[in-house]
């Protein structure tokens, strides 16, 4: 069974409107899935700097001083994640939360692997986030030096009131519903393309065995549809 493309562009073009309807429908449904069906979250984010020397004597950075800060970054990251921290963490922001609770809601990563690394704190609340946001920040840079016994943490930039949420994402969710939507439809019309063996036409016959059409037995339906329609009976009345 194979495909062949001008029959398969051609039975894609009789079924336009089917498929942009199966399209606009699908990214309807993701559309107001994400609406109205998934609770928004937000985002609040601080960067934070660590440097390899807590005292430094020189104003002059070096390229070794840079290399090992840039390191000293996934250390950061892991300290912030123990439970030691988080349970401080937890405490200072008041809000009940238990460690494994604050774990499941924050991130860390370095940026562009540099000697900054960003906290992100994910709540569908965003006073909330926010405020476990500046939690870490009061936190992590004493606890961090505290650990490693050596560098320091400073903040480069505090955690601010997300104003609009993070997830979901409608526009994305909206578009990718429609991408479904094609290609489902258009999955579905080649394998029916591909499994349909009707005979529509005598060139389907020619084509498919290569043999001569010796004759066609013609539709007697539409013999007497084409000699009857269109005329009506005139009939004699009877004169008593």
């Amino acid at each position: 069974m194979e495909l062949d493309l001008k029959k398969t562009i051609s039975v894609l073009v009789s079924k336009i409107w089917l498929i942009i309807a199966v399209t606009v429908f699908m990214a309807a449904m993701f559309f107001a899935w994400s609406k109205y069906f998934i609770t928004p979250k937000y985002t609040s984010q601080a960067l934070l700097y660590v440097s390899n020397m807590s005292e430094r004597k020189s104003a002059i950075l070096t390229t070794s001083d840079v290399s090992v800060s840039k390191e000293l970054v996934e250390t950061c990251v892991v300290i912030l994640n123990s439970r030691t921290v988080l349970d401080k963490v937890a405490e200072e922001s008041g809000l009940h939360y238990t460690a494994p609770q604050i774990k499941n809601m924050i991130s860390a990563e370095a940026v562009s692997e540099t000697e900054v690394f960003r906290i992100s704190v994910t709540h569908t609340n965003p006073l909330e986030a926010q405020i476990i946001a500046d939690a870490i920040i009061k936190v992590a840079p004493s606890e961090i030096k505290r650990v490693m016994n050596a560098g320091a943490v400073t903040v480069v930039d505090y955690a601010t009131l997300p104003v609009s949420p993070s997830s979901p994402s409608i526009p994305k969710n909206t578009v990718l519903g429609g991408l479904l939507g094609l290609f489902l439809i258009v999955a579905i019309i080649l394998v029916m393309q591909v499994f349909d063996n009707r005979v529509k036409s005598e060139f389907v016959l020619v084509e498919n065995f290569d043999l001569p059409i010796i004759g066609m037995i013609p539709s007697f339906k539409l013999a007497e549809k084409s000699g009857t329609g269109g005329k009506k009976r005139v009939g004699r009345r009877r004169v008593k």
